[in-house]
């Protein structure tokens, strides 16, 4: 196999899974309860990564949807301090060094942190995309859940591949 199409091959693997998580991340949206005041106005689904491929899926996917009565916003975040209101933050795992930081600046919001690298429950993520073998998943912390006001539907963790309770 040629350079050229093994970099073909794996381009469109990466596709896959950008929009896998971009599926994911609207069902998200649809199996989270929201506290009241989250609960008006725009819905916001933000990423904040070095590479536009979920953000690019969920503005073609979901631009122009809704959630409930809440009509979808999709934003790109170039920097954590851009960051004020979002329901959902895809943290993309280039950006996973800001993760401390992040978690300290949406302590008192309710947001709903997702990132895509090995180990981030533990450093507050709510949500963090994994491989179960060649598919696309998810693990859950409902502590971490729990402190940003964030009620998971059972669906959710049921389809999970790991809760931490």
């Amino acid at each position: 196999m040629s350079g050229a199409n093994k970099t073909a091959i794996i381009s469109q693997v990466k596709d896959t899974r950008s929009s896998s998580k971009a599926l994911f991340l609207y069902n998200f949206a649809t199996l989270i309860d929201w506290p009241e005041e989250y609960r008006k106005g725009e819905f916001v689904i933000g990423t904040l990564a070095g590479t536009s491929d979920v953000f690019d899926q969920l503005t073609l996917k979901f631009k122009g949807k809704s959630i409930g009565s809440q009509s979808i916003v999709i934003k790109k975040f170039a920097s954590r301090t851009e960051i004020d209101k979002a329901h959902i933050l895809f943290l993309g795992a280039d950006k996973s060094d800001q993760i401390t930081a992040l978690t300290t600046q949406l302590k008192t919001k309710s947001t709903l942190i997702v990132t895509d690298k090995e180990g981030y429950l533990s450093k507050g993520a709510v949500i963090n995309f994994v491989l179960d073998g060649s598919k696309q998943a998810y693990e859950i912390s409902k502590p971490n859940a729990k402190k940003y006001n964030l009620v998971i539907a059972t669906k959710l963790t049921s389809l999970a591949y790991k809760v931490i309770e």
